[in-house]
């Protein structure tokens, strides 16, 4: 068995390889293109290889170029899973490279970073460039407030779903230099939206029996149930509701002292989408009166009564995950009769 270890950048590949008997079989950087990986591979001989590198902006094509070479094992770690390297004083390419090939001898290794592929791969590059194009449009919808706050003008705050809201800006009373700027900044919006629309509905058209059944969940629709599962992918790589409630960031930060654990607040590590999109969902369950979304929402009511609307709105959210977590692990759609309202 090979060891690698690989160290990527956006300039080049550091490359440290080892063998069952510690000995450097290779040590170079590489050219940070298919050719270089390959020829790589090639020059490590026909021996099995386990290459490890940590997740990165290049992990796509670098991991499923890497999977169809026959007789090369493939670990993606996560940088926070080996802080020792990340905050290690001694910190250059080629050191990183050996340790995690070091790491890999020595059966060190953290658990994998999961690689999806085919149709949830789409739907989560999609989502992505759809949160793009929103971030981009919302940031500019906040450059228009703040010209107009200057000028001394206040906007609703739900100006911008009015049809006409174009019209209603062009009649105001403004410079020609504000004019020209917000005409350039309305112009972008409309562009914007135009193109979030159309990925919106490339979106839409990709289905799965999955999607389906997160669907029936009370305040999941057709967008938050492709984005959970473009984040989620195979739910078998979850051993628990808790380890999906983590993934989500819906979990509280525990700590001790003097020998008791203590909950803290809920923290945020792990897959923001999932996160923002099921709060989304809990406050349209909040506001539900239908017979299925009865359990959930007396859930919601009775920690709202002791902890507060934020706190419930974040315990609803995690409520739906595992709800969500058990609908696809069971391949079985949402029934309220048996969800037990009073179990936290």
């Amino acid at each position: 068995m090979i060891y690698v270890g690989m160290d990527i950048s956006s300039k080049s590949f550091m490359v440290h390889a080892i063998n069952s008997k510690k000995k450097v079989v290779f040590n170079s950087e590489i050219k940070p293109t298919l050719g270089g990986l390959r020829q790589m591979i090639k020059d490590l001989g026909r021996q099995t290889k386990l290459v490890v590198f940590e997740a990165g902006n290049q992990l796509k094509w670098v991991a499923l170029e890497l999977k169809r070479i026959k007789g090369v094992h493939l670990h993606v770690v996560h940088p926070n899973e080996i802080k020792w390297i990340s905050q290690s004083s001694a910190k250059t390419d080629k050191i990183d490279a050996r340790k995690l090939a070091q790491l890999a001898r020595g059966d060190m290794l953290p658990r994998k970073v999961h690689i999806v592929e085919g149709q949830v791969r789409q739907l989560r590059e999609l989502i992505s460039a759809r949160h793009t194009l929103q971030s981009k449009r919302v940031a500019l919808i906040n450059s228009i407030r703040g010209c107009l706050k200057q000028e001394g003008y206040r906007l609703p705050e739900k100006f911008f779903n009015h049809v006409n809201w174009r019209v209603h800006l062009e009649r105001m009373r403004l410079a020609d230099t504000q004019k020209i700027i917000l005409s350039s900044y309305m112009t972008s919006i409309e562009s914007l939206h135009k193109a979030e629309s159309e990925l919106t509905s490339q979106i839409l058209a990709i289905e799965n029996e999955d999607i389906q059944r997160l669907q029936s969940i009370p305040g999941i629709g057709e967008l938050s149930s492709r984005v959970i599962i473009s984040a989620v992918d195979k739910v078998d790589r979850f051993d628990s509701k808790k380890a999906i409630a983590k993934y989500g960031a819906l979990t509280p930060r525990i700590y001790q002292s003097g020998g008791v654990t203590h909950l803290g607040r809920i923290s945020r590590d792990g897959r923001h989408e999932i996160r923002r999109v099921l709060l989304q969902c809990a406050h349209t369950v909040a506001r539900m009166k239908s017979y299925e979304a009865r359990p959930l929402r007396l859930f919601y009511e009775r920690i709202k009564q002791r902890r507060g609307k934020k706190i419930a709105v974040v315990a609803l959210a995690r409520k739906l995950l595992t709800i969500a977590y058990g609908v696809l692990k069971s391949s079985t759609t949402y029934d309220p009769k048996v969800l037990d309202p009073k179990a936290a």
